[in-house]
C-alpha cells in the first residue's frame, strides 16, 4: 500500500514539475512593431537679425566677422507684449540651426509701439566659425553690454518690424577677454500678444 501511494506521490510531483515548466516557458517573439515617429522642431525662415562682429582673439589676432542669422523654432516670428502704461516690449530670436551656437536674442522696450527709439535693450549673442582641421573660433557674450537701437518702425498693420543696432562688450563680458563690438539691422514680422483681460489704459492697436 505504501509503495503505490509512494509512487502516485511522485507522479503527481513530476505531473506538476512539468506543467510548471511549460507554463514558464517564453512564449515565440512576435513580430517588430512599426517605430514611432521621431520629434521634430520645425524651422521656419521670417526676416533676419544680422550684422558684422568686429574684436580680438585671445591669442592677439583680429577679426571682423559677418553673421546673418534668420532661422528661428517653436513660436512666432517675434512678439510685442504690452506691460502696462507706456511700456512695450518687442521680442526677437534668430539662429542658424536649433543644435547651434550661432544665435541671438533681442528684447527692446519702448514707450510705444510706434517709438522710433527704446527705453530699454538686452542682447544675447553667440557665434562660431571653423578654422580648418580641429579648429573652430568661438564668440559668446557673457553678460551686460551696451545696446543701443535706433531708426525703429512697426507697422500695425503688416505687423513689419525694423530697426538698427550697436552693442559694445568690455572685456569681462564676453569670452575672448577684450573688448568686442557687434553692429546690424533685423527685420521681423510681429505677433502682438493678446490676453483675455485688457489693461486699463493700454492700447496696442
Amino acid at each position: 500500500m505504501k509503495t503505490i501511494k509512494m509512487k502516485t506521490l511522485a507522479t503527481g510531483i513530476v505531473a506538476a514539475m512539468i506543467l510548471f515548466t511549460g507554463c514558464t516557458k517564453k512564449g515565440d517573439t512576435g513580430p517588430a512593431g512599426a517605430q514611432g515617429a521621431t520629434g521634430v522642431v520645425t524651422t521656419s525662415t521670417d526676416g533676419f537679425i544680422k550684422g558684422t562682429l568686429t574684436g580680438t582673439r585671445r591669442d592677439g589676432t583680429t577679426f571682423s566677422e559677418a553673421f546673418n542669422y534668420q532661422n528661428y523654432w517653436g513660436g512666432p516670428s517675434g512678439t510685442l507684449d504690452s506691460m502696462g502704461v507706456g511700456m512695450f516690449g518687442f521680442s526677437i530670436n534668430r539662429g542658424t540651426d536649433i543644435l547651434s551656437n550661432n544665435s541671438i536674442s533681442l528684447s527692446i522696450n519702448t514707450i510705444s509701439p510706434t517709438s522710433t527709439t527704446a527705453s530699454y535693450v538686452s542682447m544675447s549673442f553667440s557665434f562660431t566659425k571653423s578654422l580648418g582641421t580641429n579648429k573652430e573660433f568661438y564668440f559668446s557674450q557673457s553678460g551686460g553690454g551696451t545696446t543701443t537701437v535706433n531708426t525703429l518702425s512697426y507697422n500695425k498693420t503688416t505687423g513689419l518690424f525694423t530697426g538698427n543696432f550697436s552693442t559694445s562688450l568690455t572685456a569681462s563680458q564676453n569670452n575672448t577677454g577684450k573688448a568686442a563690438s557687434i553692429v546690424g539691422s533685423f527685420q521681423a514680422t510681429i505677433t502682438q500678444l493678446v490676453y483675455l483681460k485688457k489693461h486699463t489704459g493700454i492700447n496696442i492697436n
